[in-house]
């Protein structure tokens, strides 16, 4: 990777997740350019990693050999059109980040020929603790999906999927951050609600979820299993996964995760 130039064009907050840390392990100003069409947000990014950030796409497109697309998936069309296919060839490889969008969509705008991967990191990049799903498209080789596991796995931990299940990918890992900050919210509440004052709540609740979620990781145990420790026979923990059992949570859980699904095939291009 430290022998490619990469371009990010769109500096949001995903953009500037992956700059961020290319930042650290790359020579920002032989090696890295970005453009962001945004005034503001041109400027706090020139300021924050000191490098020039380009109005123009086609200079990112010129000049680098890894092309990150990270705009919004409403603003896609607009720079595939205008920037990506004047200026792609063979030889650069195209990694976008944009919701619905599939390789196939960008091929048929820039050519099968052309090496191009689908990117979905989650919100978690902004701490550098993303998964991300990497999807390649028909031209795209290993050593292209070498590249693109090098660059992401810079914002957390990567997998290979096959494009087909991206929108599983989506409804799991992609909102999965939400479903999660839903339960601490409840969670929160519930501990207000039960006498306990919110800062207290919330930092008993957060630290739980951080706690547990690092116990899976390391022991690398079934959940199922660590739950069971917890539950003691007749005791709060089991009263408490009762009213869940009785509730039907894992319906719940299964029925939101297929809307997701079902809502982000709704949305796909291509």
């Amino acid at each position: 990777m430290t022998d490619k130039k990469i371009g990010i064009i769109g500096c949001g907050n995903m953009g500037e997740a992956i700059l961020s840390r290319l930042a650290n392990v790359i020579e920002k100003s032989t090696s890295i350019m970005v453009s962001e069409y945004d005034t503001a947000r041109r400027g706090y990014i020139q300021d924050k990693y000191k490098i020039i950030v380009e109005l123009d796409n086609n200079e990112v497109m010129k000049f680098a050999d890894i092309v990150i697309l990270a705009v919004k998936p409403k603003d896609f069309d607009g720079v595939l059109k205008e920037s990506v296919c004047c200026g792609v060839s063979e030889k650069k490889l195209l990694i976008s980040i944009a919701a619905g969008i599939t390789t196939r969509y960008i091929e048929s705008a820039v050519g099968s020929d052309i090496p191009v991967i689908r990117a979905m990191p989650n919100m978690c990049a902004l701490v550098g603790e993303a998964i991300t799903s990497l999807s390649r498209g028909k031209s795209a080789g290993d050593a292209d999906m070498k590249a693109a596991g090098d660059i992401f796995a810079l914002i957390g931990d990567v997998v290979e999927v096959d494009e087909k299940l991206v929108d599983a990918v989506t409804a799991v890992s992609g909102s999965g951050p939400a479903y999660f900050f839903y339960m601490i919210e409840s969670l929160t509440a519930s501990a207000v609600a039960a006498g306990l004052d919110k800062k207290t709540a919330a930092r008993l609740v957060l630290k739980t979820a951080l706690g547990s979620a690092k116990l899976l990781e390391v022991l690398k145990e079934d959940p199922a299993a660590m739950r069971k420790k917890v539950a003691s026979k007749g005791g709060t923990t089991e009263a408490a996964l009762a009213v869940f059992d009785k509730k039907k949570f894992k319906d719940i859980i299964e029925a939101a995760v297929k809307a997701a699904q079902k809502r982000s095939e709704e949305l796909s291009k291509g």
